[in-house]
């Protein structure tokens, strides 16, 4: 991103208490105003898929005036749409460094059919429909008797699908070389790849790698990255910038819209403090406040495991206010034309063949396992040292008040000059000076704004109490030392029955996984099959230097193969790159 670009970016964040405050003069994301337009593309493994398979993909995001990779926004939506207009999956996720990856399992309530996959950014929506990333994907369900959606006569029609000319010509970059050190391998054998770069920084970027069997089945191609950004300027017609804001970036990661109504009209709903606790192990919580029309917004820039939110007035008089959450209106996706596939006789014995080496593969999952990234989740301690008390490992008392006093060092309770009972915690300086500050509470990563109403709770259903010693700053107000309460169903947060808080059920991004990389050894189980098409999907493959090595297996399926590097430059150039061997 440019530097004029971050300037103003960085203007906007210091510019405002609230990301999102209202404007003087205009509505509450005329601020917003200044930032480009932004397109997404999607890498595919494949757009033709059987059930039993998986749809890996790589998204891209970028800014639409800089041609670099946008910080617009951090989250990516993908939908897969049917020709009904209705979704078959709906997937968020999060982009880091304005990329991310997913993946889907075709089951067998996915009918034979013609499919639009779609991205796009909540920042786009506030562009043109037509300007979302669309892919026509198709799906074979060999388990169905009905195949007459795909079986139909194919089209005499020379009707561009939604005005977009698929580019099939193959554009060879010469900045890049892939290199085997063969042309033919044996089946379950190593193959060894080189990745040479002859244009020194500017080829440096992060890529995605797949190596796949060369489809055999007829279908509409995918779009090049090359091909799409020559699209996607063509039907923009050099739009820069939206002409007028309904949706916000989401700039700092998942955003959340509220509003905080009062129940005395006569109260304000202005700079009112709001809290969302989101639970778990994986805690989290975030402080904003509310706007000129009691409007407010929460971005959520970390993953979670628990897909809830607490969302809670803070600081006010009890069932003074309720909170209605807002939610943006779902896209019409009735603009969307989509591209004939049809199979034929002469396609059956590939689909037979594909659909048993499926069932075969899908067999031995569990000994060829992706694994789930957990080092992005939030560490809600942030690194702090933590001192745990373990209450299965004493003689229990009845209300967490006496617990406390009785069981957990270096924490206590005492009334405050309003006569409220607060939590302290004492420092680590060993002077038994007690700080001005009261410290925060949380049973199961859910704050508890009032300390003083949970004394008597029963600690008959406590895990475990956890305290950090530090100094905390939090929506404005400091706080010293952090008590987090795990009961041992861990799940306080469906008990809350308070008329000032809210539970709103979120949607998880996906998760970033490492995904199962085959490899045969002296030790390998030569009993389990390996009927693999899909011989590596690499979603994240950092190139810097003149030249990288990789290594993978060839399966026990025989054929031709393609190795496909695709993305974007550190400077947002496309890239395309391919090569060929075969098996035998």
């Amino acid at each position: 991103m440019k530097v004029g670009i971050k300037i103003v970016l960085g203007f906007i964040l210091l510019s405002s208490v609230s990301l999102f405050g209202q404007d003087k003069k205009g509505g509450v994301y005329d601020r917003f105003k200044v930032l480009p337009a932004e397109k997404v593309y999607v890498s595919m493994n494949t757009n033709v898929l059987l059930t039993g398979e998986y749809l890996f993909y790589k998204v891209y995001c970028i800014n639409d005036k800089t041609k670099q990779p946008s910080d617009n926004s951090q989250i990516a939506y993908i939908d897969l749409v049917d020709e009904n207009y209705q979704l078959v999956f709906s997937h968020k996720i999060r982009l880091e460094n304005s990329q991310g990856q997913g993946d889907y399992f075709v089951p067998t309530s996915v009918p034979s059919g013609n499919y639009k996959l779609v991205a796009y950014t909540r920042w786009m929506k506030n562009g043109r429909k037509e300007l979302f990333f669309q892919e026509d994907v198709s799906i074979i369900n060999p388990y169905q008797t009905d195949q007459d959606t795909i079986l139909k006569v194919a089209s005499n029609s020379t009707e561009v699908t939604n005005n977009m000319i698929k580019t099939q010509e193959y554009i060879e970059d010469k900045r890049f070389v892939l290199v085997t050190d063969k042309e033919n391998y044996p089946k379950q054998s190593k193959v060894q790849l080189k990745v040479k770069n002859f244009r020194g920084a500017s080829g440096y970027g992060d890529y995605n790698i797949s190596i796949r069997k060369r489809e055999t089945l007829e279908n509409a191609g995918k779009y090049t990255p090359e091909a799409y950004l020559k699209l996607h300027k063509a039907l923009a017609n050099n739009t820069i910038f939206y002409d007028e804001i309904t949706y916000g970036p989401e700039i700092e990661g998942e955003l959340l819209k509220g509003r905080l109504v009062a129940i005395d009209d006569k109260r304000s709903v202005i700079g009112k403090k709001i809290g969302l606790s989101i639970p778990g192990k994986d805690y989290q919580l975030k402080v904003v406040g509310t706007d000129s029309s009691g409007v407010f917004h929460v971005s959520i820039n970390k993953d979670y495991t628990e897909a809830v939110a607490i969302i809670q007035v803070l600081d006010e008089p009890k069932n003074a206010y309720s909170i209605v959450m807002e939610q943006d209106q779902k896209i019409d996706y009735s603009f969307l034309k989509f591209k004939e596939f049809y199979i034929n006789a002469a396609m059956e014995d590939a689909i037979v063949s594909r659909s048993v080496k499926n069932q075969i593969e899908n067999g031995f999952y569990e000994v060829k396992p992706d694994t789930v990234r957990l080092d992005l989740l939030n560490d809600p301690y942030g690194g702090a040292y933590i001192e745990t008390v373990n209450l299965d490992e004493y003689t229990r008392f009845k209300t967490l008040e006496e617990t406390v006093v009785e069981l957990v060092p270096n924490v206590w309770t005492k009334k405050n000059k309003d006569g409220v009972s607060v939590f302290k915690v004492r420092s680590f300086d060993e002077t038994y000076e007690e700080s001005e500050f009261d410290a925060i509470v949380y049973i199961d990563g859910v704050l508890i704004p009032n300390p003083n109403e949970i004394l008597d709770f029963d600690t008959r259903t406590v895990a475990k109490i956890n305290t950090v010693r530090e100094k905390y700053r939090l929506g404005g107000q400091t706080y010293f030392g952090m008590v987090n309460i795990e009961t041992i169903n861990g799940d306080y947060f469906n008990n809350i029955r308070n008329a000032d808080a809210i539970k709103v059920n979120l949607v998880r991004t996906k998760p970033n996984k490492r995904y199962f990389k085959q490899a045969y050894t002296a030790t390998s189980d030569s009993r389990i099959p390996d009927f693999r098409d899909q011989l590596l999907w690499q979603p994240n493959f950092k190139f810097e230097g003149t030249e990288m090595e990789l290594s993978f297996f060839t399966s026990q399926v025989s054929g031709d193969y393609e190795i496909l590097l695709e993305g974007f430059s550190i400077y947002g150039r496309p890239v395309t790159v391919k090569q060929f061997f075969k098996v035998e």
